[in-house]
């Protein structure tokens, strides 16, 4: 059985005009211990999708569907059913380190809150921060430390260590290595694949950065529009994609080994504030056909555990 499984989630933002449909009936399975990657442009509904799992939108966000933690649907209560697996099971690496951290209170102290407010107790936070930061590789004076005191590097670490404060079995990061130069990058990538591994930690990761994601994920799903429109295992997306979205980002990711030009995707992602007639994304598509305008395509799943929601799908196999 699986750990966590999203279905039909959706979420719809209130406006003063007609309501916007930021997530469209996404569908996703984390087995225990495994790695996910959300793929696609900013916009496409990623972080919302995260958000929406975490109960941590705001009044104005309609979300339905269900997010099932070991088969009990931890969104049908709203907060009371929600609170009880927030950061004990399910814990989140926000985008953006020194916004995540209280400028104002030291690395340690944020961490004895976490614990605390989880029902531990003071003395047993302060073992906990002591043993979270020595985990992500932070010195043993980070404890006392500011975050403006910290390298955006050892920022990231900490937000880690403050994530992983409650032992969660699932880790939900956003864009972790955002504003991080190359090789902080890859020591960020480096941790979260051993903390996976040495805890048993399953992670989503949500990023823009094809590149990224066969160096830290088992799986990809591919969003666009709100909607998952590809998800196949990591080597599969990068090296055969079926969608001509997906197909797209890989082009437009750069190769160093210069074996193939440099691409962008044309256009513009459709508003989500009204309708979206056939295939989302059929005004960008050059390969599209006469039924891709009227008609949306059904995620089909296809041989090797991977599916795609494209017309032409089965054409490209």
């Amino acid at each position: 059985m699986s750990l966590l499984s999203i279905r039909d989630l959706e979420v719809a933002f209130s406006t003063r005009g007609a309501p916007v449909r930021a997530v469209r009936a996404v569908s996703l399975d984390l087995a225990p211990g495994e790695r996910i990657a959300l793929v696609g442009e900013s916009g496409c509904g990623k972080t919302t999708t995260m958000l929406a799992m975490m109960g941590l939108l705001p009044a104005s966000a309609t979300v339905s569907g269900q997010v099932l933690l070991d088969g009990t649907d931890i969104l049908a209560g709203g907060e009371t059913t929600m609170r009880p697996h927030r950061w004990t099971d399910i814990a989140m690496v926000f985008q953006g380190a020194m916004n995540a951290l209280n400028p104002v209170r030291r690395v340690g102290a944020q961490i004895v809150e976490a614990v605390r407010i989880h029902g531990g107790s003071r003395q047993e936070g302060r073992l906990r921060a002591r043993e979270v930061l020595d985990l992500v590789g932070l010195p043993e004076d980070a404890v006392s430390r500011y975050p403006h005191e910290l390298s955006g590097g050892q920022r990231q670490r900490a937000v880690i260590a403050l994530a992983l404060s409650c032992r969660p079995r699932i880790l939900l990061a956003d864009e972790p290595t955002t504003a991080l130069d190359v090789i902080v990058q890859d020591q960020i990538v480096t941790l979260l694949r051993q903390l996976s591994d040495s805890l048993g930690l399953a992670i989503v990761l949500v990023t823009h950065d094809l590149a990224l994601v066969p160096r830290l994920c088992d799986r990809a799903a591919v969003m666009y529009a709100g909607s998952v429109v590809e998800s196949a295992p990591c080597v599969d997306i990068v090296h055969s994609p079926r969608h001509p979205y997906t197909r797209r980002l890989v082009d437009a990711t750069p190769d160093l080994a210069g074996e193939r030009p440099l691409t962008s995707i044309p256009g513009a992602p459709p508003r989500l504030d009204g309708p979206l007639p056939g295939c989302a994304f059929q005004p960008r598509c050059g390969e599209a056909v006469d039924r891709c305008a009227t008609i949306a395509p059904p995620l089909l799943q296809l041989a090797g555990g991977r599916s795609c929601a494209c017309h032409l799908a089965e054409v490209v196999a």
